[in-house]
């Protein structure tokens, strides 16, 4: 079945702002500029509106895009774009690493609204902003914390790591029961326990057991939930985690087929790599037993380091 894939690009190097493209049975078509914008580095869909982060004229903040490309509503809030958005129903979340801080927005009436910023720290990290029932978890990243807040932004908690450990991005499972998350500085898996908060286990993704290398990016579990797959800019590749009973064994490691994956996406069973530093976006059959199998095609994207699907 046709798709419509959508990408978010770092702007001034060759690119001009979100660009789309289709995708059928693993095939990619040639990428059309979508959206003119300025960084739009991180975006997401939802009921037909694509939001993301952006810079405006004089400050960053987000915007509001239709189905044609139009830009809609813009807002500024912050001296430098954030590096995550995401929506949940009519409230907009975005993380901003540098200032080390998260925002929460609302769209009313196609108009983007602030309800709040939340300074944790300058330089914390922040990472992304996860909506979980009634709460927000926040990976910092350099404060080795995934901080807990409720709905009214008030801190309510905090996920604590070993220092080093750089928590980036998570997913939660289906059942709410648990969090798959991937940390940036040490390259491993971390299965938490979402009742209590508790580090159940943890493995490295990299090949030989290999951490600290740095620079594990984007986390994305399967629809059946049995694989986890994780992408690390410093050496270019895929891993692919088997989940049993919620116990992670890491059974591939592959390359994403260019340089420095950011963000990649699952599709009707395929995977879809952003790749920045090769100007790329490659996809790859995933095999039945979960592994990557061979490239099917790839398309020049300037500078992609984010994927939306319509």
């Amino acid at each position: 079945m046709k798709k419509t894939v959508y990408a978010g690009t770092y702007t001034g190097n060759g690119s001009e702002g979100i660009y789309r493209f289709d995708f059928e049975d693993g095939i990619l078509s040639d990428p059309q500029l979508f959206c003119r914008i300025k960084n739009p580095k991180y975006i997401c869909l939802q009921n037909d509106v694509l939001t993301a982060v952006c810079d405006n004229e004089k400050r960053s903040g987000a915007a509001l895009v239709n189905m044609e490309g139009e830009i809609t509503d813009t807002i500024s809030y912050e001296g430098g774009t954030s590096c995550y958005v995401c929506r949940d129903e009519n409230r907009i979340y975005t993380a901003n690493y540098h200032e080390g801080c998260f925002t929460a927005l609302r769209e009313e009436d196609g108009r983007l609204v602030m309800d709040g910023i939340v300074q944790i720290r300058e330089k914390a990290g922040t990472h992304q902003v996860i909506p979980f029932k009634d709460q927000l978890l926040v990976p910092c990243l350099l404060l080795d914390r995934v901080m807990i807040y409720d709905r009214d932004l008030n801190r309510t908690g905090s996920i604590r790591f070993n220092n080093g450990t750089g928590p980036r991005h998570g997913v939660i499972t289906k059942d709410g029961q648990y969090l798959y998350l991937v940390s940036e500085l040490s390259n491993e898996l971390f299965v938490i326990t979402t009742a209590d908060w508790q580090i159940q286990e943890s493995i490295s993704i990299l090949p030989n057991g290999e951490k600290y290398k740095r620079d594990s990016a984007a986390i994305r579990l399967s629809e059946d939930e049995k694989h986890v797959y994780i992408s690390t800019r410093t050496m270019d590749i895929i891993s692919v985690v088997r989940m049993e009973d919620h116990h992670p064994q890491l059974i591939q490691t592959v390359s994403c087929g260019g340089r420095h994956p950011r963000d990649f996406i699952l599709l009707d069973g395929y995977l879809l790599s952003a790749n920045r530093f090769s100007n790329t976006v490659v996809s790859f059959k995933i095999s039945e037993d979960g592994t990557i199998g061979e490239e099917v095609s790839r398309i020049s994207v300037p500078e992609a380091v984010s994927l939306a699907v319509r």
